[in-house]
């Protein structure tokens, strides 16, 4: 059983129009047939994180001691 992505043009059941939906092969043929979807080509973008080198540097600045009296 093959799963197509097909995009609403109607409200058909539990589908929304414009929604992006994954069904089997034989029933995204009868939802084009009808006229409740249409076939989705566009492939889905991978979103990937990169990660940032984050550079640490001190921003303290160091106590001063005082004189030591005697």
């Amino acid at each position: 059983m093959t799963t197509i992505r097909v995009r609403m043009n109607r409200a058909y059941g539990a589908y929304k129009a414009g929604e992006l939906v994954e069904v089997d092969e034989s029933f995204a043929a009868r939802l084009c047939a009808w006229g409740y979807a249409k076939r989705e080509t566009q492939q889905s973008l991978i979103e990937t994180a990169a990660v940032e080198p984050v550079a640490e540097r001190a921003d303290v600045t160091p106590r001063r001691r005082g004189r030591r009296h005697e």
